[in-house]
């Protein structure tokens, strides 16, 4: 066999080798990872989460697209939905009557939160005009930040994403991917029943 011939096979099995680990590793990391940009799933992938594997949030204090400031533990004490979304996302906009329509509805029950992600405030703000959004968001440059306190069930790659936290501001549940009326609707409610025992 000739030098060259053997050079290239050396070449194709290391590249098949990489390939096998790559893959390897997106078949174990997959089911909480999302691809980045605008191919979110559509109908999402819900998780509901009991009680004893709930994560709580870390400290953390942001602005608001608004200027307010929030701190985590605003988020204790009710049922807090909180969705990532960018203006530059189509699942977004697809999913944004949804949320508004049931963050009207249960106002007066749960608190809802939008983190704005890969955005600029004007675009940002145009969208919540838009859809009429009810509900305040994270200003964009502190987004990361909030998205930490998440310790891994939030990031900025999976858009859209949404959390249902619990009473205790632990997540409770969370749809990766677009999430629609319904299921959402079904989701406060399951936290509902299980935040009351």
């Amino acid at each position: 066999m000739s030098a060259s011939r053997a050079r290239t096979r050396r070449i194709l099995a290391g590249a098949l080798g990489c390939a096998l680990v790559i893959l390897l590793a997106l078949v174990t990391f997959w089911p909480d990872r999302v691809p980045e940009g605008d191919s979110s799933l559509e109908g999402g992938v819900v998780q509901v989460y009991d009680a004893q594997d709930r994560v709580e949030l870390a400290p953390f204090s942001v602005r608001t697209l608004d200027g307010a400031q929030l701190d985590g533990d605003d988020l204790v004490g009710t049922i807090t939905v909180v969705n990532v979304w960018g203006s530059w996302c189509g699942p977004c906009r697809a999913e944004a009557p949804d949320l508004v329509a049931v963050a009207s509805a249960a106002r007066e029950r749960v608190r809802f939160l939008g983190i704005n992600v890969r955005d600029s405030p004007d675009a940002a703000r145009a969208f919540e005009r838009k859809f009429k959004v009810p509900y305040d968001s994270v200003h964009p440059d502190d987004s990361g930040e909030v998205i930490l306190a998440f310790s891994g069930t939030l990031t900025a790659a999976a858009v859209p994403t949404t959390v249902v936290l619990d009473a205790r501001g632990a997540v409770a549940a969370r749809v990766i991917g677009q999430v629609d009326r319904s299921t959402l609707e079904g989701l406060i409610e399951e936290v509902s029943a299980t935040s009351a025992r």
